[in-house]
C-alpha cells in the first residue's frame, strides 16, 4: 500500500506547471492558421517531399538539414490524415488546411514538452520555487512562439536537446546504465533533427565525470556505461536519419557543404559573432528578462561556488556552464549569427539563475510583483506575435485576391508569395518565376579556390535563368497579374546580392516603380512592432507583398 502511495505521489502534477502549460497552449493558437494551406517559411521542414523519383521511399534526397522532424510530421500528420482524407473524400484544400493546423499543434506539443523539461531539470537541481519562476519566463518568451508557427526544426531541436540533457542530469544524480543509453539516444535524435543539437552530447561526458567521486583515468576513459552512452548517439542519429547510412554519399556531400556555407550564408567572409551572440538573446526573451536574468546568473554563480557544503549544486552549475560554453564557442565563431542559432541554448542560461531565485524564496511578495510585471510584458509581446501572423501581408493578400482578381486570370508569382494554385476555385493560370536565391554567384566568387565546393555549388544552388527577368520576356509572356514579395526582390534591391545579379535588380526596380506596363494594385507591409516590444524584426515574417496588374486590363 505504501508503495502505491509513493508511486502516486511521484506522478502528481504540479498545478502551477499545469496552468502554465495550458495557458501556453492557448497562446500558441493565435496565428496558428498562418499560410492557410501551406507554410511560407523558406526553411520549413514539416512538408518536405519524402517520395522522390529515383529514390527509395522516405529518402529526403538531400541532407542540408536532417529529416527527423519531417518524419515526425509525416507519420503523425500527413500520412494518417491523408489516408483519412482519401477514405472520407475530404476536398484537398480542406485536407491541406487540417494537415497544416495539426502540424502546428504537433510542434506546440514539443514546445510544451520543453516547458515541462525545463521545470523538471530546474527542480531536480535547485528546487521547486526557482523551477516555477524559470519555467513561466521560458514559456511566455515571445520568440519561441514565433518559431512554432514556422514549422522549422528550431523548436523540435530545443526539445530534443532538453530531453537528452534531462537524462544526462540523471547520470549525475542517479547514475545507471539506462540514463546513459537514453541520454545518448536522444542526443542522436536531436542531431537528426538539426545538426546544432550535437553539442548537447557533451553533457553525457561531463555528467559522467562529475558523478565520479575520484577522477580515476580507468573509470573516466574506459567506463562501459560511458562508451555505451556515446555509442547510442550514433544509433539515435541513424534511427532519426536512416538514409545517412542508406544514402551515405549524398549525406556526406551535403553535410560537408552545409558545414562550410552555414556560417557565411549571406556572403560574410571573416570575423566572429561572440558579441552578437549575446546581443541576439534580447530578441528571444526581451530586454527586461535579459537584465534581470543576467544579474541573477552572476549572483547564482557566486552563491553556488562560494559555499563549501553543497557539491551537487556546484556540479549542476558546471554541467550547465559546460554545455553553454561549448555551444557558445562553436556558434559564436560564425561570422553570421541569427536568433534561431541561439534559441536552443537559452533554456540553460535561464536555469543557471536558479540559485538566485531560491535565495529569494522568503521574499515571495517582492518576487511575485517582479514576476507579474515580467510575465505581463512577455504575454503582451506574445499576443503581438500572434497578431503579426494573423495580419501578415500575404494573409491579407490571399483574401484580397479572391475578392478582387477575376477568375481565370493568368498570374506570375515569385517565391514567398501565396501559391495561387492553392485557390482551385479561382481557376487561375499560374506560372512560378524562376527562383534566384542569389548565393550562386556570391559563393562562386567567395570560394573560387575550393574546387570541390564549386562543383557542389552547381547542384546545391544552381545558376538561375536570369533572362526571364527582362522587359522583352515579360511582354512576350503578358500575364494579367504579377505577385512579388520583398523576401525575393529585397535581396536584389537592398542587399549586396544585387551587385552579382544586376539584371534581376533592374527588373524588380522598374517593376515596382511602374516603368513597365504594369501598375501596383495591392501593396502592404507588416506593421511595425511598437518600439517597447520584442522581437522588433520577426525574421521571415517582416515582408512587403505587392500585386501588379497589366495597365491595359
Amino acid at each position: 500500500m505504501s508503495k502505491k502511495i509513493e508511486i502516486f505521489h511521484s506522478l502528481k502534477v504540479d498545478r502551477f506547471l499545469l496552468a502554465v502549460v495550458i495557458l501556453t497552449f492557448c497562446s500558441c493558437l493565435y496565428g496558428i492558421n498562418w499560410g492557410i494551406v501551406e507554410s511560407w517559411h523558406p526553411d520549413q521542414m514539416a512538408f518536405k517531399n519524402l517520395f522522390l523519383a529515383g529514390k527509395m521511399p522516405l529518402n529526403p534526397g538531400e541532407f542540408l538539414k536532417p529529416p527527423f522532424y519531417t518524419y515526425y510530421i509525416f507519420f503523425l500528420d500527413r500520412f494518417p490524415l491523408g489516408l483519412l482524407g482519401t477514405i472520407l473524400h475530404i476536398p484537398q484544400n480542406t485536407l491541406d488546411f487540417i494537415i497544416l493546423i495539426w502540424a502546428q499543434v504537433l510542434t506546440v506539443f514539443l514546445f510544451l514538452g520543453s516547458i515541462v523539461l525545463v521545470f523538471q531539470i530546474t527542480k531536480n537541481f535547485f528546487g521547486l520555487f526557482s523551477a516555477r519562476i524559470i519555467t513561466v519566463v521560458f514559456a511566455t518568451s515571445a520568440t519561441f512562439i514565433v518559431h512554432i508557427h514556422y514549422l522549422t526544426t528550431d523548436i523540435p531541436v530545443t526539445f530534443g536537446m532538453l530531453l537528452a540533457f534531462y537524462f544526462s542530469q540523471n547520470i549525475l544524480l542517479h547514475g545507471g546504465l539506462r540514463n546513459y543509453i537514453l541520454a545518448g539516444f536522444f542526443t542522436g535524435i536531436a542531431t537528426a533533427t538539426k545538426y546544432n543539437g550535437l553539442p548537447i552530447g557533451l553533457a553525457i561526458v561531463l555528467a559522467h565525470i562529475f558523478s565520479l567521486n575520484y577522477l580515476l583515468w580507468k573509470k573516466l576513459l574506459f567506463s562501459k556505461k560511458l562508451i555505451v552512452g556515446l555509442s547510442m548517439v550514433v544509433i539515435g542519429f541513424i534511427v532519426g536519419n536512416p538514409f545517412a547510412i542508406l544514402d551515405y554519399p549524398t549525406f556526406r556531400s551535403d553535410f560537408l557543404y552545409n558545414y562550410i556555407i552555414t556560417p557565411v550564408y549571406e556572403g560574410q567572409h571573416t570575423g566572429n559573432s561572440y558579441w552578437k551572440f549575446f546581443v541576439t538573446i534580447p530578441t528571444i526573451i526581451g530586454w527586461p528578462s535579459v537584465v534581470i536574468f543576467f544579474i541573477a546568473i552572476l549572483i547564482s554563480i557566486y552563491l553556488v561556488f562560494s559555499r563549501n557544503q553543497n557539491w551537487m549544486e556546484k556540479k549542476a552549475m558546471l554541467l550547465l556552464m559546460g554545455v553553454f560554453l561549448i555551444y557558445y564557442y562553436k556558434f559564436g565563431s560564425f561570422p553570421r549569427i541569427v536568433p534561431r542559432f541561439v534559441l536552443p541554448i537559452v533554456p540553460y542560461l535561464l536555469i543557471m539563475s536558479a540559485q538566485f531565485w531560491e535565495k529569494l524564496r522568503n521574499k515571495r511578495v517582492a518576487v511575485s510583483i517582479l514576476l507579474i510585471a515580467l510575465i505581463s510584458y512577455n504575454v503582451l509581446c506574445s499576443v503581438n506575435v500572434g497578431k503579426s501572423f494573423v495580419e501578415e501581408p500575404r494573409m491579407i493578400a490571399r483574401k484580397w485576391i479572391k475578392e478582387n482578381i477575376p477568375k481565370g486570370s493568368s498570374i506570375e508569382q515569385t517565391t514567398y508569395t501565396p501559391d495561387m494554385s492553392e485557390l482551385p476555385e479561382m481557376k487561375f493560370t499560374v506560372v512560378r518565376m524562376p527562383f534566384i536565391g542569389g548565393r550562386y554567384r556570391v559563393f562562386k566568387q567567395q570560394f573560387k579556390d575550393n574546387k570541390w565546393l564549386l562543383e557542389k555549388l552547381k547542384f546545391a544552388e544552381k545558376e538561375p535563368n536570369e533572362q526571364w527577368y527582362s522587359l522583352k520576356e515579360l511582354i512576350s509572356r503578358k500575364p494579367d497579374y504579377i505577385l512579388i514579395n520583398s523576401m525575393t526582390f529585397g535581396r536584389f534591391i537592398r542587399g549586396r546580392v544585387g551587385l552579382y545579379y544586376p539584371t534581376s535588380k533592374q527588373f524588380f526596380n522598374n517593376l515596382i516603380s511602374e516603368k513597365y506596363p504594369y501598375k501596383i494594385i495591392f501593396d502592404q507591409e507588416l506593421k511595425k512592432t511598437p518600439i517597447w516590444m520584442y522581437p522588433q524584426d520577426i525574421e521571415f515574417l517582416d515582408n512587403r507583398m505587392i500585386i501588379l496588374a497589366r495597365k491595359d486590363t
